[in-house]
């Protein structure tokens, strides 16, 4: 005999011990009015990469602890895919000149391998988190092209030569192309000040010229023939950056050195508006949409590397910051329903182009645990599927419910 409430999103069902007492209260989810993010039962929720089996893979970016704490049941449960987010990192995995370390880095590798889940390696060579030994001699002089190149070339090949035939994917060279100022330097956030799209003017440019890009996938190609290599970056979907790395691309197809495009997509709750020396170009779908097909048209995979959502608008070439702080005070379930909306529309997009991409990465695991919480003032942020109590939220239920 039965006693007790039942519950799910469609049927709440009261059960006595008295037959005549037997209720069955059954409404439709739109007629309830019921969230499933309010009514399923802890840890009953859909698996995330199961849902999107038939689609492509599902991936998560982990650190040094994310892969052996309270994170681990959602990584196991909701994600066939990781990602190191800084420990496969230059300055990680060869602080010091001719000595490695890939303690931690193994650690993540046999978690992954472990709980059958891929792995992509980021990043082999990016201006930001490389030693500065790299680009000096013993008297801090810049040192030559070929010194350059033959360090890197040996950084490369001993990584890739470790993690070969266990790293299905590499970022061989992160963030490469930027717009330039009228001084051909970087014009950061502020792309008002963009001149020119092209070569960022980083230490691996000015020493290695656009060769050194050449070179880093010739020596990730020949250390694992089998890996897949990508080219990372972001701002993915401005047409001039576009076609900047387009034209980079172009030299590394004529050589079969490149396999694909990664699109990192930190995205807004808004549509940020990129405002260009001549043009302002919204972070939109559609936007994002037309560049996965263009870099497909290439014959190129496309991975959506490091996604999230910020809750904050941002309009880049602004100096206003005013409008996109926010407390955590005022999280509101409106805006909890935006956050949930502007994930499924792209989520939506990502399947409507599946034989197109071939994975689609976050940018952590959960809200307790994310570089935008850290970056702009280190006001906090709530980007991700999970929230802080490592619990799905209501952009959770948005990629899945379809």
């Amino acid at each position: 005999m039965l006693n007790g409430s039942f519950h799910d999103c469609r049927y709440q069902i009261h059960l006595t011990t008295q037959a005549a007492s037997i209720f069955f209260f059954v409404g439709a989810l739109a007629m309830l009015g019921c969230s499933s993010s309010s009514t399923t039962a802890e840890g009953t929720e859909a698996s995330l990469h199961e849902r999107y089996a038939d689609y492509f893979a599902i991936g998560a970016a982990v650190d040094s602890t994310s892969y052996k704490d309270a994170h681990v049941p959602l990584l196991t449960k909701h994600f066939n895919s990781i990602v190191c987010e800084n420990e496969m990192k230059w300055e990680s995995l060869q602080p010091t000149e001719g000595v490695f370390d890939y303690t931690t880095a193994d650690q993540i590798v046999a978690f992954a391998e472990a709980n059958n889940m891929a792995v992509r390696g980021h990043c082999l060579v990016w201006h930001s988190q490389t030693p500065s030994w790299v680009f000096v001699d013993q008297s801090d002089a810049p040192v030559t092209k070929e010194i350059l190149i033959d360090r890197m070339r040996n950084h490369i090949t001993n990584v890739v030569t470790h993690f070969r035939g266990r790293v299905s994917a590499w970022d061989v060279v992160n963030e490469a192309i930027t717009g330039n100022k009228e001084d051909g330097e970087d014009a950061g956030e502020d792309l008002s000040l963009v001149q020119s799209w092209g070569y960022r003017n980083s230490d691996w440019y000015k020493i290695g010229g656009e060769d050194y890009i050449l070179e880093a996938f010739r020596a990730a190609r020949a250390a694992d023939p089998d890996a897949k290599l990508f080219y990372n970056d972001y701002w993915n979907y401005l047409d001039e950056k576009r076609e900047a790395i387009i034209s980079m691309i172009e030299k590394l197809k004529s050589e079969n050195l490149i396999d694909g495009v990664g699109l990192q997509c930190h995205l807004n709750i808004e549509p940020a508006q990129e405002k260009l020396t001549n043009q302002t170009v919204h972070q939109t779908v559609e936007n994002l949409e037309n560049e996965i097909k263009a870099y497909a048209a290439l014959g190129l995979e496309v991975h959506i590397t490091e996604l999230d959502v910020s809750m904050y608008t941002r309009d880049y070439g602004s100096s206003d910051e005013s409008k996109w702080h926010r407390t955590e005070a005022e999280l509101t379930d409106a805006l909890k329903d935006k956050h949930a909306t502007r994930y499924k529309e792209f989520f939506d997009m990502f399947r409507r182009n599946s034989e197109l991409i071939g994975n689609v990465t976050f940018w952590g695991v959960a809200d307790d645990n994310t570089w935008l919480s850290e970056f702009d003032s280190g006001r906090p942020d709530y980007p991700l599927l999970f929230d802080k109590q490592l619990k799905p939220k209501k952009a959770f239920y948005s990629v899945t419910d379809f």
